[in-house]
């Protein structure tokens, strides 16, 4: 059977060690970071490693800016930015501790990484510096964001959410409806809320609304079988929600 008559395909080149993020880009393009210290760009199309870049330790995250350009962060503390047309890579900023989130947010053309060294930082790759600095009240694990919406989820099952053009003040400040660590944090394209994702092998679906009657539509659900070695017999899991259509909630065990 061709790879066309089926419905998946291994790629060729794949990382050495585990993968920590997929993403889908233009032109069918995806990018991989990996804890071997690369991130990987395939042409899905043509099965094809188009490029690979280098870094110092394990990369946690990666982000497409454009067509030809993407961000990448990890275990040292670097955030570099890559230009596939040229093949070449260069450091645009720092944090003192792993980079565990990396985003492009189209709606203010700045990168946003979030680090264990508790701080959110927005960077203009075109300046030296971060261009804005937010304290945490600690470890960031994941971050969700739709237009000017953000989703920070940290240490200690805290929530926090801002409007990323005044980030002078978090939004609002919560905690996660769910008992173990928070994995993964995604935004409904509407804007309307967020799902979470914990070790537990649980989700949660939460609204941003605090009125309550949208506080009503809030639950959460469990996703792995009563069986296996984490948090009394449950497998960490992650979410992600396909964009076309929001009732479209898809999660993974790990």
């Amino acid at each position: 059977m061709s790879r066309s008559e089926t419905q998946e395909y291994v790629l060729n080149s794949p990382p050495s060690d585990g993968i920590s993020n997929v993403t889908f880009g233009p032109n069918n393009f995806l990018l991989a970071s990996s804890w071997d210290s690369s991130t990987r760009l395939y042409d899905t199309v043509n099965n094809h490693l188009r490029a690979k870049f280098d870094h110092q330790d394990a990369v946690l995250d990666c982000s497409f800016i454009t067509a030809t350009t993407a961000l990448a962060g990890g275990l040292d503390g670097q955030l570099k930015m890559f230009d596939f047309n040229t093949h070449s890579d260069r450091v645009i900023g720092y944090h003192q501790d792993a980079i565990k989130c990396v985003e492009w947010n189209d709606a203010v053309n700045l990168a946003v990484t979030g680090s264990w060294d508790k701080l959110v930082k927005l960077w203009d790759p075109r300046a030296r510096d971060s261009v804005h600095t937010s304290e945490h009240p600690d470890r960031i694990y994941t971050m969700g964001m739709v237009d000017e919406v953000m989703v920070v989820g940290t240490a200690g099952r805290r929530v926090l959410i801002w409007d990323i053009r005044n980030m002078k003040f978090d939004a609002q400040h919560r905690e996660s409806a769910l008992k173990f660590m928070t994995r993964s944090i995604r935004c409904f394209p509407n804007k309307k809320g967020y799902v979470l994702s914990s070790c537990e092998g649980r989700v949660a679906v939460e609204y941003l609304d605090n009125s309550p009657e949208a506080q009503k539509k809030k639950y959460a659900f469990q996703v792995s079988p009563n069986k296996g070695r984490w948090y009394g017999n449950n497998l960490p899991c992650q979410c992600d929600i396909i964009p076309q259509r929001l009732q479209h909630l898809r999660y993974w065990r790990l």
